[in-house]
């Protein structure tokens, strides 16, 4: 499932098909990608939650769903799956390994 904030108000898709191997940012299924800061989560609210992601962690990149494009899923080393912008932006927190 993704969360998709609409007029300030969550908005949560079930995704069931991963059918996207390569993003529009140059990332591909299967790339492992590592954090250049630290990344400290927030809710959907925009709170931090307490969880921090320190600089140097490295995730996988994971097939993409159609059903949600523009979005690139990563697998964290903590097992859970992370979405991020499928767009430049995603390089100026990761770099590939």
């Amino acid at each position: 499932m993704e969360n998709e904030a609409r007029d300030g108000k969550p908005e949560w898709k079930l995704v069931t098909e991963y059918d996207v191997s390569e993003y529009e940012c140059g990332l591909v299924a299967g790339d492992h990608v590592r954090l250049k800061r630290d990344l400290r989560i927030r809710d959907w609210e925009g709170r931090l939650t307490g969880e921090v992601h320190p600089a140097g962690e490295v995730w996988l990149v994971l097939p993409g769903a159609t059903q949600d494009p523009g979005v690139v899923w990563f697998l964290q080393p903590d097992g859970k799956r992370h979405t991020w912008p499928d767009s430049s932006e995603v390089w100026e927190w990761f770099e590939k390994v």
